[in-house]
């Protein structure tokens, strides 16, 4: 793939970057700085411009790292699913544009002829994708853990427990969970919890997925690598936008003969992209090095935060089993003065009530040096 094959693409992006904004969401920033000096607690990953991102495009193509792929097969895709195989600690693993069908298709080819699924109520597979896996495949999911995180081994085995008292034979074909759950702040399943459930259904001849969109932002926080998570499944998910960078895609990691032909249920979806390389160069771009920036950016936030809460007037609370997450409530203060003196310095924050904010921590935090961030946070509550 060579920079002329997309220069018209990327002079379009860059035109477009100058009237819409930010290349992943809203984006409200006053203050006319580069995007790349900027600071955002909304995104997992770096909410770059489409101009940015098409730059990036261009560099790696001059430096001869983007090989074209036939249909999402072969090119920087297969680069990127033996890199992602190796960091989920799986044999093998396939591109897919989006999550919510790499979900769908591990638990159908999980599943096979057992139709029950059992998911937590507050998944991403259960709540948020239109009851397709009822509708396409044929699935039955069964929501366990109401408005909590997870469920436990208990639930479980009571959910059999009373399949197996059915007058027509029925098996739980799959188990999927999914962690940090996004429903709930982003809070984690324990690897301990994740394990004793694997464990069981090994023992008991039923297969596992993992939703681990944001698995590699949980593995810092618990000190447990990816591919030991990856590990206690037969499938692991993980996404390639929400922690690196790319436009979209995903990972779903497996055993070889779990991913052997895969290509073709990805087509029968309408997921045979004829080209991802846009997505695939620049999730590899940014594969072996998120880790080490998320670690820099939280430990960064910890003393912006510590910074900060000497003052009488901020206040932070933790998130119980959280990972990105961090409450910022405000005392005597007014909090869109203050989101808008914020937004004035380049830094993006979210309301959550009356006078909170929820900030998630993500990379960009590494853009300032966190004395100098600080001091932003500082001079904008002055003028709250």
């Amino acid at each position: 793939m060579q920079r002329r094959d997309f220069v018209k693409l990327g002079s379009m992006l860059a035109a477009t970057a100058d009237t819409n904004g930010a290349f992943a969401g809203n984006n409200s920033l006053k203050n006319p700085l580069k995007s790349a000096q900027a600071v955002d607690f909304l995104h997992d990953g770096l909410n770059q411009s489409p101009k940015e991102y098409a730059s990036l495009l261009m560099k790696l193509a001059d430096e001869g790292k983007i090989k074209a792929d036939f249909y999402s097969n072969g090119g920087v895709v297969e680069e990127l699913e033996n890199k992602f195989a190796q960091l989920l600690g799986k044999e093998s693993s396939v591109f897919m544009p989006t999550g919510t069908l790499a979900n769908h298709i591990a638990m159908r080819k999980l599943s096979g002829s057992n139709h029950r699924v059992i998911v937590q109520e507050q998944s991403h597979i259960y709540n948020d994708t239109g009851d397709s896996s009822q509708i396409l495949s044929g699935l039955n999911l069964i929501p366990l853990g109401a408005n909590t995180v997870e469920f436990s081994l208990k639930d479980v085995e009571a959910i059999i427990a009373k399949t197996k008292l059915g007058r027509v034979e029925a098996q739980i074909g799959a188990i999927a969970i999914e962690t940090p759950v996004r429903r709930q702040q982003d809070r984690m399943v324990s690897y301990e919890s994740l394990k004793k459930i694997t464990d069981f259904a090994k023992k008991n001849g039923i297969k596992t997925h993992l939703d681990g969109a944001r698995l590699f932002k949980q593995a810092v926080h618990t000190g447990v690598e990816p591919k030991r998570y990856g590990e206690l499944f037969d499938t692991v998910f993980t996404s390639m936008w929400k922690c690196f960078n790319a436009s979209s895609g995903a990972i779903l990691a497996g055993d070889r003969s779990f991913t052997a032909k895969l290509f073709h249920e990805r087509r029968m979806f309408g997921g045979g992209l004829p080209a991802a390389w846009v997505f695939a160069a620049v999730a590899l771009h940014y594969a072996d090095g998120f880790m080490n920036e998320y670690k820099l950016a939280w430990s960064s936030s910890e003393k912006l935060f510590k910074e900060l809460g000497r003052n009488e007037r901020v206040k932070f609370g933790t998130i119980e089993n959280g990972s990105h997450f961090v409450n910022l409530l405000l005392i005597n203060a007014n909090p869109d003065k203050f989101k808008e003196g914020l937004a004035k310095r380049n830094i993006e924050i979210a309301k959550s009530g009356d006078h909170g904010f929820m900030l998630k921590v993500n990379p960009s935090i590494n853009r300032i040096p966190v004395q100098e961030l600080t001091g932003l946070f500082l001079e904008a509550l002055k003028e709250a």
